[in-house]
């Protein structure tokens, strides 16, 4: 056995065939699981090349080969035993980036590229021996066309889709409309700083991807390896390997591991159902400490750390000894979950517990490194916390309802750290916020933030758990003795009030052309002036009705204090809508104040 680690280069710069054998699984890698993390760990690298920063070599995983005996003049072969997944990939990302590079330019990145995609060995009688990857069987015709396509209009016109269908119902095939896709958007042909991007990406796939390659001998039994690393046992998890790690370094310390353990690890043994509960959605989805570990070595480095490759970053920081011995190490990790689980413990009732429940809905984890160095710092100073705690609702809310992006919001909260460090933290945060005017990190002022609140049609731009938290402050700056109190946790209901399918019972007003009248109902039927909350979900048919039953359905089903003024209309017209969304307004305004 030769194992090593290669760069993209070494694998596929020269001429070999690498064969999957026909007893392995078909492809089946996905969009959300294994394409888009792929990429983003690609133009990660590639973004840092941009930037001059210093890059380390990214490690994409392991194959395993196995040689396979040639006659002389054969072009070199080997089997496939584990990763054809990754190998197929990888062909199918550069052959993406190389019928990319042929139709934009120039055109030394399309014939340097295309090497990578193609063996051009005189000697080959076989058409098929040009591919650098071949399939197992029952993939071998789809992967043929896609290679040959040549664009991804050919590859639909193969497959007799539409000119723009987003798949052709083929998994090779669909991975290399959306490798084009992800291409496209990123490089943008029409930007100056095209050909700078091309060269980046180019480089850093030649340079800095690399493949850990186990080259089985005839002494090797492939099958028993192929066996024991697709075993069919829980996989490590990166908060497995960094306890492992760092009992390991104990030893090395000279402290002793089971006691380190007993002290700092076991509670997240111990309260495994907290610590080991996953969060999040689809490929970004992960157990709760993983997470928290995430947070806590992006707060230590004071960089961005991708869970994805969390063990690996901790171990080459760890390694370091900037930290100190490993029970420092631990003992900090110790300190610093106590932190993080805390902010599941706060009462809701209190104003730094309604921060995080609204912090929550809008999911923005990136906040969390500062927040957890904020509360271990002045955790007992609430004065300082609530201050702090309400500017950054502000800063995101605002910016979530004026749809500014979040992109970048890592290294803004990672910048925001030496502010704890000041003399007046809550000052030295207000005023870093109020600082810039970059898209990325301004603070909407007050006009920007009500035409905006006013206009935007937020419940088709938000996620349903956005707008309900939106809603829910209005309803609490409203609440007075008068009216029911709001029950958070209380599964409540978004509800049109001017239902979305009005055109059975709400006539539209005769004032207006009628194509100009339905227009202006249509924008302004999903703004906040026409959404309220319910505690009970109206039945389809009452929520369609006209106003005068609508309106006996709303006092039935809830007395919250913003469906009083609703109730109190003899008609619901475009004009409440808008002087409701103004009200509305000054309401937000308030609750999200900015100096």
């Amino acid at each position: 056995m030769d194992a090593g680690t290669l760069s993209i280069r070494q694998v596929f710069d020269r001429d070999c065939r690498h064969i999957v054998p026909l007893y392995q699984r078909r492809y089946v890698w996905e969009r959300e699981l294994q394409w888009e993390p792929l990429w983003e760990d690609i133009r990660a690298v590639a973004e840092r090349r941009l930037l001059k920063q210093d890059t380390r070599p990214h490690f994409l995983g392991a194959i395993v080969l196995e040689q396979v005996p040639n006659p002389s003049g054969f072009l070199e072969t080997r089997l496939v035993i584990d990763g054809q997944q990754r190998l197929t990939t990888l062909q199918v990302f550069l052959e993406a980036l190389c019928d990319f590079a042929e139709e934009h330019g120039p055109e030394q990145f399309h014939k340097a590229l295309r090497k990578l995609t193609r063996n051009d060995d005189p000697m080959s009688v076989d058409e098929i021996e040009i591919f650098k990857v071949w399939p197992t069987n029952i993939d071998q015709e789809d992967f043929r066309r896609v290679m040959l396509a040549g664009s991804p209009a050919e590859l639909r016109k193969e497959y007799d889709v539409s000119p723009q269908a987003k798949s052709v119902n083929n998994n090779i095939g669909d991975a290399y409309l959306c490798f084009h896709e992800l291409l496209t958007e990123w490089l943008d042909p029409g930007d100056e700083s095209y050909e700078q991007r091309l060269n980046a990406l180019y480089e850093s796939i030649l340079k800095y991807l690399r493949l850990v390659v186990i080259d089985l001998d005839q002494n090797d039994d492939p099958q028993l390896i192929f066996e024991t690393l697709n075993a069919r046992g829980t996989p490590l998890l990166p908060s497995d390997l960094i306890k492992n790690f760092l009992l390991h370094k104990a030893r090395q310390d000279g402290d002793e591991p089971a006691a380190l353990y007993t002290k700092y690890w076991m509670p997240f043994d111990e309260n495994h159902e907290y610590w080991q509960k996953e969060l999040g959605r689809g490929h970004a989805r992960r157990a709760r400490i993983d997470i928290f570990l995430q947070h806590f070595l992006t707060l230590k480095k004071k960089d961005d750390v991708s869970v994805a490759h969390l063990y690996g970053a901790f171990r080459e920081f760890a390694s370091n000894n900037v930290w100190g011995s490993a029970s420092d190490i631990v003992s900090s990790i110790r300190s610093y979950a106590e932190v993080f689980r805390s902010f599941d413990q706060l009462s809701i009732e209190s104003r730094v517990g309604l921060f995080f429940y609204r912090l929550n809905a809008m999911d923005v984890g990136t906040a969390f490194p500062f927040l957890m160095e904020l509360f271990s710092h002045f955790e007992a100073d609430e004065a300082t916390v609530t201050k702090i705690v309400c500017d950054l609702e502000s800063f995101l809310v605002r910016r979530m309802v004026c749809q500014l992006s979040t992109r970048g919001y890592g290294r803004f909260f990672i910048d925001l750290l030496p502010c704890l460090e000041s003399e007046s933290p809550a000052h030295c945060v207000r005023d870093y916020l109020l600082a810039s005017d970059a898209e990325n990190r301004r603070w909407p002022n007050d006009e920007e933030f009500r035409i905006a609140w006013e206009q935007t049609p937020l419940y088709t731009k938000l996620v349903r758990a956005r707008v309900r938290m939106l809603l829910e402050a209005v309803e609490q700056e409203l609440f007075t003795d008068k009216s029911e109190k709001l029950q958070f946790g209380e599964k409540l209901t978004i509800e049109h009030v001017m239902p979305q399918h009005w055109h059975g019972n709400w006539a539209l007003p005769n004032d207006k052309p009628q194509v100009e009248a339905e227009l202006e109902r249509e924008k302004l039927l999903h703004t906040v002036g026409n959404l309220t909350l319910l505690t009970k979900k109206l039945n389809p048919s009452v929520s369609n009705s006209g106003w005068l039953t609508k309106k006996a359905a709303l006092e039935e089903h809830s007395g919250l204090a913003m469906n009083r003024s609703i109730i109190k209309k003899k008609d619901w017209t475009e004009e409440e809508i808008t002087k409701r969304s103004e009200r509305l307004s000054k309401l937000a305004l308030s609750i999200w104040n900015r100096p």
